[in-house]
């Protein structure tokens, strides 16, 4: 082969080599990406927890009657409290999720990532329901606290507190799976 004609071949491919990494770098910048960005989102879409029952409890009112029965998931650890109903589409009839907090005190929850309405249930330690946050709206982070210091916080379907007859009051009874 002749020496010029491979000098002008190698320079060639020097060229192409500089223009395929220089192109996906400044490509954007110029209107030479043409394939779809997909959407952006700090919200995990695909993603939803399952129930799991841990525990079982009871709503009962003044005159001993149960008002009514839940089967109970539990967030006791910092993640799981974090976690809590966020990502759920659906709460299962006669589900709810406890969360034990470290101390009875004023608590304050969210429905950051969370799609359906829910009652977020306070109750002190000794049982008895301090307040309840009724209907509350999905996907708000408006801050929805306690009227009274709480250790335990239920959060179930949304509308079922009034339709149960839950009310401040009332006495929760439960206990853990064995």
């Amino acid at each position: 082969m002749n020496r010029t004609l491979v000098v002008r071949i190698g320079g060639a491919l020097v060229v192409v080599a500089i223009l395929g990494l220089l192109i996906p770098v400044i490509g954007p910048w110029v209107g030479l990406d043409s394939a779809p960005k997909p959407k952006r989102s700090n919200v995990t879409t695909d993603f939803e927890p399952q129930f799991t029952e841990e525990g079982v409890g009871a709503f009962v009112a003044e005159n001993g009657d149960t008002l009514a029965a839940f089967r109970l998931e539990l967030a006791e650890s910092t993640a799981e409290t974090v976690q809590g109903m966020m990502f759920r589409r659906s709460v299962p009839e006669g589900t709810g999720m406890l969360f034990i907090m470290p101390e009875e005190r004023f608590q304050s929850f969210w429905m950051r990532n969370t799609y359906v309405p829910l009652d977020i249930i306070y109750i002190s330690s000794d049982g008895r329901v301090v307040s309840i946050q009724a209907n509350t709206q999905p996907l708000n982070e408006t801050p929805l606290p306690s009227e009274g210091p709480a250790k335990f916080v239920l959060e179930i379907a949304g509308g079922r507190s009034a339709a149960l007859g839950i009310i401040p009051g009332t006495q929760l009874l439960w206990k853990r799976n064995i």
